[in-house]
């Protein structure tokens, strides 16, 4: 967990990598359906082409996750990003573990608004693989795959502010409960991308 911009879903796939987990990247799952302009992906893009920060609703999240889980072996383990995003969707997740016997955690990676709205000003991804660059203007194309680097709708200025309001509206009260479930451990996001993902790792490590 933690607010748009803070680094989740570099963390997420890098852990997923290091353990041999499924990412199940939410956000990269709603933009391919969007690419492909299925129903699902119609529905996305019209909530984000309001530009107003808004989550999708509750109701069409579950259902498009709950399709998604039907290929994951969560014994091999998985690593969620973006996903869940409301109290809603956090107790949909702690049903489905609970139905597959299994556990989870939470880790929040705690970064201020300030220095969000520098970093998404900065942050540009690759279109094909979803690399994300930030601060690197000489490049013209991902050094992964070799993509067109773009700035992604949502990454605007003020969409970025809207989407912060909206965290921290509808997101933040999931720290309070998965920190009542005894789940939730938090992680300071400002050092670097580096800085961060030795702690996290020594959070999964034990």
């Amino acid at each position: 967990m933690g607010p748009p911009g803070s680094g989740k879903g570099t963390q997420a796939k890098n852990l997923a990598e290091k353990f041999d987990a499924f990412y199940f990247g939410t956000g990269d799952l709603m933009r391919e359906e969007a690419k492909k302009q299925t129903e699902y992906g119609k529905i996305f893009q019209a909530v984000w082409d309001k530009g107003k920060g808004e989550l999708v609703p509750d109701e069409i999240v579950e259902k498009f996750v709950g399709e998604k889980f039907a290929a994951i072996d969560f014994g091999q383990g998985v690593i969620f990003d973006g996903f869940p995003r409301t109290l809603n969707q956090a107790k949909h997740l702690e049903k489905v573990f609970t139905q597959k016997n299994e556990d989870f955690i939470v880790i929040d990676i705690e970064v201020s608004d300030e220095s969000i709205i520098q970093r998404m000003a900065k942050r540009r991804v690759c279109a094909d693989c979803g690399k994300i660059y930030i601060d690197d203007a000489s490049l013209n194309q991902c050094v992964k795959c070799g993509g067109s680097l773009i700035r992604r709708q949502e990454d605007e200025p003020e969409v970025v502010q809207k989407r912060l309001d909206v965290y921290e509206a509808q997101t933040k009260p999931l720290i309070d409960f998965f920190n009542s479930e005894g789940r939730l451990i938090t992680v300071d996001g400002e050092p670097s991308i580096e800085v961060v993902e030795q702690e996290i790792e020594r959070i999964v490590h034990e």
